[in-house]
């Protein structure tokens, strides 16, 4: 499979995608932004899915796109489609191939190592973790990396999940903040975690280039994957 450009879903206008366009330029794919509440395309044989992060948690069926998100990654999935999820998107990519979400006994915050069973495929980081919601693997899919409080990343057929962040930029995270500053329960947890905005900024900031330069390495070797099922 030859591919020429990606279908990006964000879930909120505000949403941003870090580093993302950067990769998907070096590999000459063209990027092509959709909205999860905007009628969901008919990706073409030679169009990557690429499932973004959000603020929401992929069980809350009150979400009036959540149905209709599940429904059509179902069908990408039937047609063994390449499709990418990060964050949020490997939750409900999971769910979509029959795994389980749940609210996470804690939230998994902060740079962190995971174990990874194909380091090929996938480094052991650090990568970013931000989350309160997590899944587990789905039955059919092989797992390939954890840590002690979740699942992290997995692989089935053409379809992949990973539970950190590989495009965080420090723009990104200014993004994050700034939606949370719009929710009382964001301004919460800010008030709760005084520390996290300038530490984790900072954080991101010192480990920009390497955590890129991983994601490459990611994103390289899952397509690549994607090229040889053809």
């Amino acid at each position: 499979m030859t591919l020429s450009s990606a279908i990006v879903l964000l879930h909120s206008k505000e949403d941003t995608t870090g580093s993302l366009p950067a990769i998907l330029d070096e590999h000459a794919l063209d990027i092509d932004i959709r909205y999860v509440d905007d009628t969901l395309p008919d990706p073409g044989d030679d169009q990557l899915v690429i499932v973004m992060g959000s603020i929401e948690s992929p069980y809350d069926h009150t979400l009036p796109w959540l149905s209709g998100e599940l429904a059509w990654l179902k069908s990408l999935i039937e047609r063994n489609h390449p499709v990418f999820g990060i964050c949020f998107g490997s939750q409900v990519l999971a769910r979509a191939l029959g795994g389980e979400t749940y609210r996470n006994h804690a939230p998994e915050i902060g740079w962190t190592p995971v174990e990874t069973t194909d380091p090929a495929l996938l480094p052991s980081g650090p990568w970013l973790n931000f989350h309160f919601d997590a899944f587990t693997a789905p039955p059919a899919a092989r797992l390939l990396a954890s840590t002690s409080m979740s699942h992290q990343a997995y692989i089935h057929r053409q379809q992949m999940g990973m539970q950190f962040h590989p495009e965080i930029t420090p723009a990104m995270f200014d993004s994050w903040l700034a939606a949370w500053e719009q929710m009382a329960s964001g301004r919460q947890f800010l008030a709760d975690h005084p520390d996290i905005p300038g530490r984790l900024r900072q954080e991101i900031a010192d480990n920009e280039v390497d955590n890129r330069n991983r994601f490459r390495q990611v994103f390289s070797a899952y397509l690549n994957r994607v090229s040889r099922a053809s």
